[in-house]
């Protein structure tokens, strides 16, 4: 799994669409007349991706953030988004699954100060650490052919 079907199986299992709606808007052409009042994206940035240990099957550790969009219909002011914003921080804050582990939630950020146009917007950021292994005997590339089923052992706690 990549780092971005791990953080959306973790919102789909742990923030109720009552709450917020998890919508794919990012690289998509979505309708917002179809959104509900109540809705979120995230956008994917990896970082830097390096070889943590080398030989035959090398730790690879990716590092980078989540940038997670909180948008409710313009005239219901900000507020509205702090249960949203509760829930993101809770589930997100120290989160660890497969290989991913979110550091930090950051927010929120008032991306849209005046709240023109149709969405109030609020965005949070959520830094991860993804590591994962390498496996492979494909000489031309070194010995990798992708990336295993498997993930890594377990992240060491705090």
């Amino acid at each position: 799994m990549t780092p971005l079907e791990i953080f959306q199986a973790i919102w789909n299992e742990n923030i109720p669409p009552a709450v917020v709606t998890y919508v794919e808007a990012v690289n998509y052409g979505v309708d917002t007349n179809d959104l509900p009042d109540f809705w979120a994206c995230a956008l994917y940035q990896p970082e830097l991706r390096r070889d943590v240990t080398m030989g035959s099957q090398p730790w690879v550790e990716e590092t980078g953030s989540f940038q997670i969009g909180l948008l409710t219909r313009s005239g219901t002011g900000a507020a509205s988004l702090d249960q949203a914003i509760d829930y993101v921080r809770q589930v997100f804050h120290g989160a660890r699954r497969d290989g991913l582990l979110i550091v930090e939630v950051d927010g929120p950020h008032d991306i849209d100060p005046e709240g023109q146009g149709e969405w109030w917007e609020v965005g949070m950021i959520a830094r991860y650490t993804f590591q994962t292994r390498r496996d492979g005997t494909d000489p031309l590339h070194g010995g990798w052919e992708g990336f295993p089923e498997t993930p890594p052992p377990p992240l060491p706690r705090p």
